[in-house]
């Protein structure tokens, strides 16, 4: 989305720049406060390792010298390692190095959880001969064999717990990896947020400015002739669109002050405020769209900014010959007549002129002919020009002597110049909907020619065919061409009814191919065949509306055919896609038939092969047929994708 205003575009990078640094220094105290987890986390799992040499070396000491210290400090150490153990594994409380309690999270890390579950099963092995020490008196046979068992073990829990205190490092060191990108990310978009800051000052501040300085030195200087032309945000067009109007003004003032500097502060006034009712009346009839609208909406505006008491407008008709009122506005007594003709004196002059004609009773004799008297004693009459091409006349009118200034005589002229734009504008907007109606018959016409000329042509040969049957006395045969006569006219019949509920038919613009062609497999499940959607496409394919159309038609006529003919018990609709290309598939299972046999062996015709070729062309595409006599049939309409289609898809 275009933002158009410098405060929206500032605002936005600002607003950036405030969550690109409150998300790095949220970051950073989230990495500071990892790292201080892990380094406790690493003390301590380096402990156990400590604690695991301990209770073998405490073992040792007491099998050689007895004292009870050693048993009791074995014993302590025992349970510092079992609770800081647990602690490591399923998180929890345990004491760190300086005897504080603290709570560890349970690791997410799987290999990390296997490792400790290993420390587990080691220490659950050597914590039987554990007890035996500490519950048993050096010397006996089974303190000695348990203090051997230990001195087996520990080895292992220092390796194993080696690793753990790796496998924590190893964590913690991909963490502060991590940062060290974050940190590369946050320093890179600032970068690029400084980038667009420089970039949109540049384009909607800097370079602005310098355009409405070298304007405002040329005002300055005295050049009010050359129009203010600056590009940028939206502040600086409404900037741009003051000095324009400002140097407009100006020049409109200046040719007001040389030549009617006796009322200059009156004239300027009144002259201001036509200016700027004129805009709103321009602006106003320039945004519609119907002729009719247009119309009225003319000649509302031309009274009221006028203060007229009635206003015409007349446009020429198509022979150039006659001017015929088409809008007016004022009371309804005003209208004497309903159109003039060109070679009338006044209508004539009006429209060879390019400017504004002012006239009385005497002196327009009626102007466009439409004016009863009472309102023609003040009369404007201004000519509709589009380039060299007059297309019509604006009147206004008053029973007021002298209602209408000089200056109004230039006000109805921009205003008949800003009418004869919108009238164009509505022409060219009712002439680009008679195109497309155009567009649509043209449609039709090809269906037609696709359809049903065809099955017309085939029933002509088919009349050929019969008549010299009969004369020949092939009775039978005559008879048989009759039916397949009668078969093509029941085929031609549902075409045409499908042609108009295809008309009728409304699928907005933005429905995907899948979307209808899965509505297509539920209109004929519908009936007594039921069809099987199968789609391999993930992402909607959204393509012309022409191109739809014919896809749609030929999936259609491919599953008529199934239905009718193959008295097959599954028919499948699929549409799939590969390197460029979409593929619509028809297959059924059902009796088949020769692809390469004469048409009509089989005793139908086969116009329907002959339409999906044709629609097939229409895409750029092709119709493969494979059929097995016994053994099912499938078409496919392979067609190429766009290059639009083919990035959505």
């Amino acid at each position: 989305m275009k933002i158009p205003t410098i405060q929206g575009r500032m605002g936005l990078l600002f607003l950036a720049f405030f969550l690109l640094i409150a998300i790095s220094v949220a970051a950073t105290f989230w990495a500071t406060e990892t790292q201080k987890m892990d380094a406790l986390i690493i003390n301590l799992a380096g402990r156990q390792r400590m604690l695991g040499q301990q209770m073998i070396r405490l073992a040792l000491e007491i099998e050689k010298e007895g004292v009870d210290d050693h048993a009791l400090e074995l014993k302590n150490s025992a349970d510092s390692f079992e609770q800081t153990l647990q602690a490591l594994k399923n998180g929890g409380t345990a004491s760190d190095l300086s005897g504080r309690t603290v709570d560890l999270p349970p690791p997410r890390d799987r290999q990390l959880l296997s490792q400790l579950d290993q420390v587990e099963q080691t220490w659950g092995a050597i914590r039987a001969p554990l007890e035996v020490v500490l519950n048993s008196e050096p010397g006996e046979a089974q303190f000695n064999a348990a203090v051997k068992s230990m001195e087996q073990i520990s080895p292992d829990l220092v390796r194993q717990s080696d690793d753990v205190v790796r496998l924590y490092e190893a964590t913690a060191n991909r963490k502060i990896s991590l940062l060290r990108w974050m940190q590369i990310g946050f320093f890179t978009a600032a970068l690029v947020l400084l980038g667009i800051g420089a970039l949109i000052t540049r384009k909607s501040v800097l370079r602005p400015l310098k355009d409405l300085r070298i304007a405002a030195e040329r005002i300055g200087s005295g050049d009010l002739d050359t129009p203010l032309q600056v590009a940028g945000a939206g502040e600086m067009r409404l900037l741009a669109d003051t000095f324009e109007v400002t140097r407009q003004r100006l020049l409109d003032s200046q040719k007001e002050l040389l030549a009617w500097t006796d009322s200059l502060e009156e004239r300027v006034q009144r002259r201001t405020r036509e200016l700027e009712g004129l805009y709103q009346v321009s602006r106003d009839i320039s945004s519609r769209l119907d002729i009719r609208d247009v119309l009225s909406s003319i000649t509302q505006q031309a009274c009221q900014l006028l203060n007229a008491e009635v206003a015409f407008l007349c446009l020429v008709d198509e022979t150039g010959q006659v001017l015929n009122l088409h809008a007016s506005s004022g009371p309804t007594e005003a209208v004497v007549r309903s159109s003039a003709f060109l070679h009338d004196p006044i209508p004539s002059q009006v429209l060879a002129g390019e400017r504004t004609l002012p006239c009385g009773v005497d002196g327009c004799l009626g102007s466009c002919g439409i004016v009863d008297a009472p309102y023609r004693v003040s009369q404007l009459v201004a000519p509709l020009r589009m380039g060299e091409r007059v297309i019509g006349a604006l009147c206004v009118g008053s029973s007021s002597l002298a209602a209408f200034s000089q200056e109004a005589e230039h006000l109805l002229n921009r205003l008949a110049n800003s009418a004869a734009i919108a009238l164009e504008n509505a022409r060219l907007y009712a002439q680009a909907e008679r195109l497309a109606t155009l567009e649509e018959r043209q449609r039709l016409a090809a269906e037609m020619h696709d359809g049903l000329a065809q099955t017309l042509n085939y029933l002509r040969l088919a009349v050929y065919s019969a008549d010299a049957q009969i004369d020949s006395g092939q009775q039978a045969e005559a008879l048989a061409t009759l039916e397949r006569m009668l078969r093509a006219l029941n085929q031609a019949d549902s075409e045409v009814r499908r042609a108009i509920t295809s008309l009728q038919e409304d699928f907005p613009l933005y429905y995907t191919l899948q979307e209808q062609l899965a509505k297509l497999a539920e209109e004929f499940s519908a009936g007594n065949s039921k069809v099987k959607w199968v789609t391999s496409l993930k992402v909607p394919l959204v393509l012309p509306p022409e191109e739809t159309e014919q896809v749609l038609r030929f999936s259609r006529e491919a599953l008529l055919n199934a239905c009718r003919h193959s008295q097959a018990r599954h028919i499948t609709l699929r549409l799939e896609q590969d390197d460029g290309q979409a593929r619509a598939v028809v297959e059924d299972d059902g009796q088949g038939f020769d692809p390469s046999a004469a048409p009509e062996s089989d005793g139908r015709p086969h116009f329907g092969l002959k339409i999906m070729d044709a629609r097939a062309s229409r895409v750029g595409g092709k119709v493969e047929i494979f059929s097995t006599l016994g053994k099912g049939t499938r078409v496919t309409l392979t067609w190429p994708l766009q290059a639009l289609e083919r990035s959505k898809v």
